[in-house]
C-alpha cells in the first residue's frame, strides 16, 4: 500500500508567480507546514479543506505558518459542516501553541463565537514517536535558527516519506531518514554546499544529497529552493544522489514499501 504525498508548494520564503513556499500533505489529511496560500493550494489539488485531520509544522517561521489562519477560518465558517473530531495541531514544543493562538486572535474568536471549533495543540520535542491519522510519525530535531522538527511518516504497510524542514545538514536527520522510500530535503543554497551553516540552518542540494546517500533512501525531492536556482540545483544534487528530482507544485506523489 503506497503513500502519497500531494505538493502544495516547492519555493523557498518569498513565493514567485504562481508558486507557493515548500508545504505538503501526506495520505490527503495531514499537512505538512501550510505555506502561504494553504486553502487555495488544497482546492486547486482536489483537496477538501475539511479533510485535512491534522497539521504538523517542521517550525513556526512565517513562510510556514501564514496560511494556518485561512484554514482555521475555513473550519470556522462551514458551521454545521465541519467535521465532528477536532482539528489537530502539531509543532515545536514552546513554539506551536502561540502560534495557533494568534491565529484564533487574528481571526478575532472572541468577537465572532460562531467562528470556534475544536483545536487540539499538541507540543513535539525531537525523539517523539506518535499515530497522527493512523500513521506512525517519528521526529527529530532540526539544526535551524529557530527550534525545528524533522519528521517520518509511515503506514502499516512500511511506505515511508521523510520531510526535512528547514535544517542544516542534520546527522539526526540522516538516521531518522535510514531507508526510506522518499526524503523531502530542503536545498535553500541552491548548487553550494554549506555543510556547517551554524548562523541560518539551511543546505545547499549537495548536503541534501550526501544525507540521502548516507540515509540509504529511494529518492530525494529538491525543495525550498529558488526557481532560478533549481537546474543547478538538480545537478549538484545528481552528482552525489542520481535517484535526485525536483517535485512540481500540484504533483502527486507516491512512497511505497518497495520504493
Amino acid at each position: 500500500m503506497h503513500l502519497s504525498i500531494t505538493v502544495l508548494g516547492t519555493t523557498t520564503c518569498t513565493p514567485e508567480k504562481d508558486a507557493n513556499t515548500a508545504s505538503f500533505v501526506v495520505d490527503r489529511r495531514v499537512a505538512v507546514d501550510t505555506g502561504w496560500y494553504f486553502t487555495d493550494r488544497l482546492l486547486a489539488c482536489g483537496i477538501n479543506p475539511l479533510d485535512i485531520e491534522a497539521v504538523v509544522f517542521t517550525h513556526c517561521h512565517h513562510d510556514h505558518i501564514l496560511g494556518l489562519p485561512q484554514l482555521v477560518f475555513y473550519y470556522g465558517i462551514q458551521g454545521s459542516e465541519r467535521p465532528k473530531r477536532p482539528l489537530r495541531i502539531y509543532g515545536p514544543a514552546g513554539e506551536i501553541r502561540r502560534v495557533v493562538d494568534d491565529a484564533q486572535r487574528f481571526l478575532q474568536f472572541d468577537r465572532y463565537p460562531e467562528l470556534r471549533f475544536g483545536i487540539e495543540v499538541t507540543e513535539l520535542r525531537g525523539g517523539a514517536e506518535l499515530d497522527i491519522g493512523g500513521l506512525r510519525v517519528r521526529t527529530c530535531s532540526a539544526r535551524h535558527s529557530v527550534p525545528g522538527l524533522c519528521y517520518r511518516f509511515e503506514n502499516a504497510a512500511g511506505a515511508s516519506v521523510v520531510f526535512s524542514g528547514d535544517t542544516a545538514f542534520n546527522p539526526d536527520l540522516i538516521d531518522l531518514a535510514r531507508g526510506a522510500g522518499l526524503l523531502v530535503h530542503e536545498a535553500s543554497y541552491g548548487a553550494r554546499s554549506v555543510r556547517e551553516d551554524g548562523k541560518w540552518g539551511h543546505s545547499g542540494a549537495p548536503d541534501a544529497a550526501e544525507a540521502a546517500r548516507q540515509a540509504g533512501v529511494r529518492r530525494l525531492a529538491i525543495v525550498h529552493c529558488a526557481q532560478a536556482k533549481l537546474a543547478e540545483a538538480l545537478e549538484a544534487a545528481k552528482a552525489t544522489f542520481p535517484a535526485s528530482f525536483v517535485p512540481a507544485q500540484g504533483e502527486e506523489l507516491q512512497a511505497s514499501p518497495n520504493g
